[in-house]
């Protein structure tokens, strides 16, 4: 009798152990399995502060996702990078690096299956400071022009990549405006760095004194 009672209280256990298997083998895999794309930002980080990169790279690369339909459903594209380590970029030139799935932080039961790019090519320059010449430029009704034009100081110091600056031979003033008067003249204009190529002055808010002498051409006869 007591022998029947320990093989039933056995087999009771081995049932509740079967059981408890079955339910959390739904709980983990009921939910469902499935996979989606999204754009994700690209982040790149500890480029030295002495180089720059010059080319334009994805804002955003496409991943996709596969895992657990309840957790893919709770992903947001805010809450995922795509890290690009450029710590060791620390020379000019051209470079190809792989971004890697390993490197992109998931929650738990997600996996990366594709990345659109997988790698991306740098253009890398160094930082430098040059000393550029000033160019006024003047906004005069026609028939009027600024002759001896001086500017003070002739030069503004800008920094920004090296392969730029060496290209740029000079900066304008902003638009200068002039009452239209015979004679000599003597304004202040500010300095505007070129747009868009990540090039800055150094002495922000920097001002020059253009000066020179205003005539009327004379009419085509």
């Amino acid at each position: 009798m007591q022998a029947m009672m320990d093989l039933m209280r056995k087999r009771w256990m081995q049932g509740l152990s079967v059981l408890i298997a079955i339910i959390l083998w739904f709980q983990v895999h009921g939910q469902g399995g499935g996979s989606l794309s999204m754009d994700i930002p690209l982040q790149v980080y500890g480029l030295p502060q002495d180089m720059v990169i010059v080319n334009d790279l994805p804002g955003h690369v496409r991943v996709t996702i596969s895992g657990l339909q309840a957790r893919l459903s709770a992903l947001s594209p805010q809450d995922v990078r795509v890290p690009l380590d450029a710590s060791q970029l620390n020379e000019p030139g051209v470079v190809e690096r792989a971004l890697m799935a390993a490197d992109i932080r998931l929650p738990a039961g997600l996996n990366i299956e594709k990345l659109q790019p997988d790698k991306v090519e740098l253009q890398v320059d160094r930082v430098v400071t040059r000393s550029i010449r000033v160019q006024p430029r003047f906004e005069l009704p026609d028939g009027w022009k600024a002759l001896d034009v001086r500017v003070e100081p002739a030069d503004v110091r800008l920094t920004g990549p090296e392969i730029w600056l060496d290209a740029l031979t000079a900066v304008n003033t902003t638009e200068i405006r002039l009452d239209v008067d015979v004679g000599p003249f003597e304004v202040t204009a500010g300095v505007e760095s070129p747009a868009g190529k990540a090039i800055r002055l150094v002495d922000t808010g920097v001002k020059v004194s253009v000066s020179g002498i205003l005539v009327r051409e004379a009419a085509d006869k």
